[in-house]
């Protein structure tokens, strides 16, 4: 075999290999559309050169077109697909303006006015655009992760790649008018270069959609699945690095600890369902009265836990009462739930086991009082000063 045929053969055979492995890794996780765009991507990368590979019988002509067309398409999917991964909005019509505007070019000087210089212009700076687009819209992502860095800078190659394309023609291709044979060093050049620059975009693909399902299955598994609040796990493993990130800037952090009273005589009368709709609903009022900064969870059952940054015992103590306040949580207006609450404030040296331990017993103590009622550790040590007297 040749080594013009090989190359032929192994980029098309490169590109459906990586068509597949994205379909599926798609397959998997089918909610993120873009991996089903990378997917059609590839593919189309894949035809796009073996119609160049094979004209299967057809004019010639009308097969660059095509494969050209493909490419394109395939580039215009690829940034689509970055920047929907990125929560960006997609300038859809702006690519698809590079994408026409090349192949009206491409095809006037393929049929109206012959020059293989001025289709390689067309098509790598119509590529070139549209990559660049995709890049400026990332990099404006306010969010941005090290693979996110990464894809930028490849991306970036791309442009640079794309635009020094044609003086890559000139250079090898004297007069550039006809279009080079599959043997000349410009297609040899070119087609390898090509090769490189698709398994870089791949491997940094692959490497972010694998990083990005990692992150989804760990939050699935630190989330729990009725109130879509932090569960135990999820809120010990982040509620610890809150309490440290708090401990090194001196802030002071506020635990709340939220328990339903008389549920049981909720599901024992009215049926689970009723109790979820109860928690869901109780969840959702936790969680919107919380500031941003927070961390909410349901720690089992009917009991919950706010984990409040920057905020002081007294604060803490006015957001259980708002949330107390706020009315009992209602399902069907035939039964009315009420909760009580916990509230301590961290002292120095003290994890998180601690502050809920503390905050369990404040809890214990409103449960006591009758329910329906906020205290907080500082009146626990009131009483117990009191009682010791």
């Amino acid at each position: 075999m040749s080594v013009e045929l090989f190359i032929s053969v192994l980029t098309p055979t490169l590109a459906l290999i990586l068509a597949g492995t994205f379909a599926m890794l798609w397959w998997f996780r089918r909610s993120n559309r873009h991996i089903a765009m990378l997917a059609i991507c590839y593919a189309c990368v894949a035809a796009g050169f073996a119609l160049q590979a094979t004209s299967l019988g057809l004019d010639s002509t009308l097969v660059r077109f095509c494969s050209n067309l493909m490419l394109l398409v395939a580039v215009f999917l690829l940034c689509t697909a970055l920047l929907t991964r990125a929560g960006m909005p997609v300038p859809r019509g702006l690519l698809l303006a590079c994408a026409v505007v090349a192949m009206l070019v491409l095809g006037w000087f393929m049929w109206a006015q012959p020059s293989f210089v001025a289709r390689v212009v067309a098509v790598t700076w119509g590529i070139g655009a549209m990559l660049a687009i995709a890049a400026i819209r990332l990099s404006q992502s306010p969010q941005r992760s090290r693979i996110d860095v990464l894809m930028l800078v490849v991306l970036g190659m791309g442009v640079a790649y794309f635009l020094a394309r044609p003086f890559i023609v000139v250079f090898f291709e004297a007069g550039g008018l006809a279009t080079p044979d599959i043997t000349s060093s410009y297609w040899l050049l070119t087609n390898l270069a090509t090769i490189a620059y698709s398994l870089l975009v791949a491997l940094t693909l692959l490497t972010a959609v694998a990083l990005d399902v990692i992150e989804e299955l760990q939050a699935e598994s630190q989330t729990d699945p009725l109130s879509r609040l932090l569960n135990r796990r999820g809120f010990d493993l982040r509620g610890a690095r809150l309490l440290s990130e708090c401990a090194a800037q001196k802030r002071p952090v506020v635990l709340v600890l939220a328990d339903l009273d008389h549920f049981k005589r909720v599901n024992d009368r009215y049926g689970h369902e009723a109790g979820d709709q109860v928690i869901v609903s109780f969840a959702r009022r936790l969680q919107s009265m919380a500031p941003a900064e927070a961390l909410v969870g349901r720690l089992g059952g009917e009991e919950f836990a706010v984990l409040l940054p920057l905020t002081n015992l007294q604060a803490g103590m006015l957001y259980a009462e708002a949330v107390r306040s706020a009315g009992p949580a209602d399902w069907a207006a035939r039964f009315k739930v009420t909760a009580s609450f916990g509230v301590v404030e961290r002292q120095p040296g003290e994890g998180l086991e601690q502050m809920v331990g503390r905050a369990d017993a404040a809890l214990y103590q409103a449960k006591r009082d009758g329910r329906d009622r906020v205290r907080s550790g500082g009146e626990i040590r009131t009483r117990l000063r009191r009682f010791a007297g």
